[in-house]
């Protein structure tokens, strides 16, 4: 039912006398007292303005009351209107009509003339009511659309569905809307108004609307075309996110910031053009528009504008073009970008983002021109076909993780001027033979050369005093290995896996084996201890199943739990005196374990377990001679087959 609208009108005069007279008065001039009034909006008022004011003994002059101007301080209009006789001013009043749609405290003045000529002036203060109604926020629906007052003054609503379902087919949203006895513009599209509307199949949106909220019409998968008018000039993060059969839609000219995620999992989409009116674009605006094949980035976007991930997981993107004015591919560009085979990048790009290329299954070469001076991380991690990189010779820095898990890279020059490779450079480049490292690398991080199975042997540069960790993880076909003699450090795990090394010697200057240092280094039978070495971790040697016998250096104070593990082929090894304490399952499983030399006096109190899985009985256990019977009465010690003098 349509509701009537009545503007109520209320006019208010407030009169204030002041200065009044007696019989015995002998005031000789005017006085003119200030007066108020009120009236609605675009309505005028007739003021009797001399209620309150006085003549004096003198009495009024032969004329009318004067303005001194026809035109108030807010451009409202000031009429004299004289009433009564010409001649008389005391039945004149004013009238006053506000100036069209204002509203607010006006003002302006007035002036009384006496019989002596003398005068006296007043002010007058209107205050025009906007007209009573529907406030801002109101809400009202027709049919299936729900509309909401944004505007009192201007009359503008924005428009949504008024159901869950909303609409079905194709949408044409009208330019205005009567409500109220009133005429509505319909400039926006609400926030939310049409998401998840899974009837829709096209929308028509008028020319009238400049703004579309967030979400606005996210996951309405039915959607196969949308019309957006140049008026438009706003419109929110996921607008169009998840409308999974959109094929076409326009970016209006009045657009000038694509906001973030708008067009996000739009997977039918196959091309979009962005005007030049657009100069900063959000992050992931067209991820997962896996359809996409060909976006040309305008000249007036500024790089420093521009989001990450934008094209992340467009699996058909074959090609991108960016201004001449770009410096820099920012982080995730290209996520996922499965078709994109090949990529120049532009000469005038000096800096790459962090997995800028990453997961690009297809990519299989990658050159990078000599203007580029950084490089982020990950930039080309899990790109699984990649076979050829190159950087240029200018470089220092490597990045972490810049070729993880680029399993058939085969060819890879590291330049001269390197002085550090990140973490996990060349972690799971199962594909990489050889590798040349420069002398001036100081520092190569954890993880750098981690699974790379068929790396064979190379020299270490002179300038290292670190391996880190796990720094040669699993490099299974690696069967030597030369370590500075400068080195003073190697971290946990460092050459974990290297099933394939024999022999190593480990410098003077390294003071501590930690946990794992040669974990399933299943071939190491030889190990040239450094002679200040104070500590061995945990299985430090576990699963070295080639190595037969070990002296424990007596400058080793502790040997620490399961420090060789599952040594199956361990058959000597000699304790020294230095040692304090044995750790629980130090000898975990070596069964083939036969002769231990303990130079111990007193028995170190031990768990059971620490040989466990050792046939004891079958052992030969040598201590002090003077140690025979104490070790013999001593318990876990006592179950050795045999003890013996050293």
């Amino acid at each position: 039912m349509k509701k009537l609208f009545f503007a109520l009108v209320i006019l208010s005069l407030i009169f204030t006398s002041c200065g009044g007279s007696t019989g015995e008065d002998t005031n000789n001039t005017p006085n003119a007292v200030d007066d108020s009034a009120s009236t609605a909006i675009n309505t005028a008022v007739n003021i009797n303005v001399l209620t309150n004011d006085n003549f004096g003994v003198d009495g009024p002059n032969t004329g009318s009351i004067t303005i001194i101007s026809s035109i108030s301080n807010n451009g409202g209009s000031i009429l004299v209107n004289k009433e009564g006789t010409t001649s008389d001013p005391t039945d004149d009043t004013i009238d006053y009509t506000p100036e069209t749609d204002f509203e607010g405290t006006d003002t302006f003045n007035y002036t009384i003339t006496d019989n002596s000529g003398d005068t006296s002036t007043a002010t007058v203060t209107v205050t025009v009511i906007p007209p009573t109604g529907p406030s801002l926020g109101t809400t009202f629906s027709v049919g299936e659309l729900k509309y909401t007052i944004t505007n009192v003054e201007n009359k503008e609503v924005s428009v949504e569905k008024s159901t869950e379902t909303g609409p079905s087919g194709a949408l044409d949203l009208p330019e205005t809307i009567e409500q109220f006895d009133l005429t509505y513009s319909v400039t926006s599209i609400a926030e939310e108004g049409f998401a998840y509307s899974y009837n829709l199949t096209s929308v028509t949106i008028p020319s009238g609307i400049t703004s579309i909220g967030n979400l606005a019409f996210y996951d309405s998968q039915g959607i196969t075309s949308i019309s957006i008018p140049n008026s438009v000039t706003s419109m929110g993060n996921d607008a169009f996110g998840s409308c999974l059969s959109l094929k076409t839609i326009n970016i209006p000219s009045g657009t000038t910031h694509l906001s973030d995620n708008i067009f996000a999992s739009c997977k039918s989409l196959e091309n979009i053009t962005i005007p030049n009116t657009v100069t900063s674009i959000g992050k992931s605006i067209f991820y997962d528009c896996s359809s996409l094949n060909n976006v040309t980035i305008p000249d007036s976007v500024k790089n420093e504008d521009m989001g990450t991930a934008v094209f992340g997981l467009c699996v058909s993107l074959t090609n991108v073009t960016f201004p001449s004015s770009f410096t820099t591919i920012p982080n995730e560009t290209f996520y996922a970008c499965n078709s994109l085979e090949s990529y120049t990048i532009p000469s005038n790009i000096t800096s790459i983002g962090s997995s800028a290329f990453y997961e690009c299954s297809v990519l299989k070469e990658i050159t990078i021109p000599a203007t580029v001076t950084s490089i982020g991380e990950s930039a080309f991690g899990f790109c699984v076909n990649l076979t050829k990189a190159e950087i240029p010779n200018n470089f220092t820095s490597l990045p972490d993780n810049m070729f993880y898990e680029c399993p058939k890279l085969k060819d890879f020059t590291i330049p001269s001027a390197v002085t550090s490779i990140g973490n996990a450079f060349f972690y799971g480049c199962t594909s990489l033979e050889e590798i040349s490292l420069p002398n001036s690398i100081t520092s190569i991080g954890d993880s750098a050369f981690g699974n790379c199975f068929s790396l064979k042997n190379f020299d270490l540069p002179s300038n290292l005093t670190t391996i880190e960790a796990t720094v040669f993880w699993n490099c299974s076909s690696l069967t030597e290995i030369n370590i500075p003699s400068g080195v003073t450090s190697i971290e946990s795990g460092a050459f974990g896996g290297c099933n394939s090394i024999s022999e190593i010697t480990i410098p003077n200057g390294v003071t501590s084996l930690p946990e794992n240092t040669f974990y399933n280094c299943s071939s190491l039978s030889v190990i040239n201890l450094p002679d200040n070495l104070t500590a061995i971790g945990k299985t430090a040697f576990g699963l070295c199943n080639s190595l037969t016998n070990f002296s424990i250096p007596n400058t080793v104070t502790s040997i620490s739990e399961q420090t060789f593990y599952q040594c199956t082929s361990l058959t000597d090894v000699n304790i020294p005196n230095s040692i304090t304490s044995i750790g629980n399952s130090a000898f975990y499983n070596c069964g083939s374990l036969k002769n231990v030399t303990v130079d111990i006096v007193t028995p170190l109190t031990i768990e059971a377990n620490v040989f466990e899985y050792v046939t004891m009985s079958n052992m030969n256990l040598k201590v002090p001679s003077a140690s025979i019977t104490t070790y013999k009465a001593t318990d876990v010690w006592k179950e050795f087959g045999s003890i013996n003098a050293i």
